[in-house]
């Protein structure tokens, strides 16, 4: 059963556009837009069946991993994803 999951993103930095891409998006880089909180945190939410599912945060352009995900997993770009578990 799918489950409401939350992303989050609080930045030292100023962004003025943030969306989140994903295996779940099949990497959309517009798939889901995030919203700015009042107090400077980036937020969206999906439903996601249970499992392990790889993303990044497209911050004015630049992907960014999350520093709060559970893991991360290598990428074929060389670099890493940000890893959310979703039981």
């Amino acid at each position: 059963m799918a489950k409401k999951v939350t992303f989050s993103l609080k930045a030292n930095q100023e962004f003025h556009d943030v969306k989140l891409a994903g295996n779940f998006t099949n990497w959309d880089q517009g798939a889901i837009v995030m919203t700015k909180g009042r107090f400077g945190e980036w937020k969206a939410q999906t439903n996601l069946e249970p499992g392990e599912y790889e993303y990044k945060f497209l911050a004015d352009g630049n992907w960014i991993n999350d520093p709060k995900a559970d893991r991360l997993a290598h990428n074929s770009m060389g670099s890493d994803n940000s890893v959310k578990i979703v039981r």
